[in-house]
């Protein structure tokens, strides 16, 4: 529970945002029901593991092969597994680049190792990033703690430290990799197995940021916990904290930002 509480604390990094970390004994908002609902919440991730149908131990690796340049229009190749049994799969990523000199994937083609033709093509991908990050960053990631490796690419970046991805779960039952549009609005994701929580760090403006926390029910992202620090000058902020308590986010209480 420590490990939640902390992860709570931690400041936003850039523009103006310093970091640190608040120290459990630092300002309780009056009446909070936060060390309950982070009770609630480890409660809830245990029980979640045991509907885990993957091996969640699985460490995906995988590899790419690039353009070896801006005349080369050959698409970019990846290799990888999602899990420890399955077959290796290759993406075939196409591409082109826009007006304004991003590289843009449109298409990804997917097909098993030792087979020739694509078992799942996802089109219209929506994937823009500029062409020095390598192939739209792509990823093999267990995003929802199931135990198989889901599949992700840059969306667009955003101001500051706002980048959005596309993000296509792996469906064992279906054998393909659906999409979760609810995923794809989370700023800047990060994926804590141990808690099995979605952590996103976020800046709104100058004078605004903060940190979201997320879990999955029933296949959808829910916020339980937020921290938003608003600064009216460079030694003025305040942090408010929400948390999500009977179905709704509340605010639970505000201090200094630290």
């Amino acid at each position: 529970m420590w490990r939640r509480i902390c992860l709570w604390t931690l400041l936003f990094i850039g523009g103006p945002f310093m970091a640190s970390v608040m120290a459990a004994s630092g300002p309780a908002p009056a009446g909070t029901h936060v060390e309950g609902v982070a009770a609630e919440a480890a409660a809830n991730a245990d029980a979640r593991r045991e509907y885990v149908r993957g091996d969640e131990t699985f460490q995906s690796s995988y590899t790419c092969i690039a353009p070896s340049g801006a005349a080369d229009k050959a698409p970019i190749v990846c290799e990888g597994r999602i899990d420890p049994v399955s077959p290796e799969l290759y993406f075939s990523l196409s591409w082109r680049l826009d007006e304004f000199g991003d590289r843009a994937v449109d298409t990804v083609h997917i097909r098993r190792k030792g087979e020739v033709d694509a078992f799942q093509t996802i089109a219209d991908v929506g994937s823009r990033a500029a062409a020095q990050i390598p192939n739209n960053g792509f990823e093999l990631i267990d995003v929802n703690f199931d135990g198989y490796h889901d599949l992700r690419l840059i969306a667009e970046g955003t101001a500051g430290p706002n980048v959005l991805y596309r993000n296509w779960l792996w469906a064992p039952d279906e054998e393909a990799f659906v999409g979760n549009v609810a995923l794809d609005e989370i700023v800047s994701p990060e994926f804590d197995p141990d808690t099995q929580e979605i952590v996103s760090r976020w800046r709104s403006s100058a004078a605004e940021g903060g940190i979201d926390i997320y879990i999955w029910e029933d296949g959808q992202t829910v916020l339980i916990h937020r921290e938003t620090d608003s600064y009216a000058g460079p030694s003025a902020c305040t942090r408010t904290f929400f948390d999500r308590i009977d179905g709704e986010l509340r605010e639970t209480g505000t201090g200094a930002c630290g």
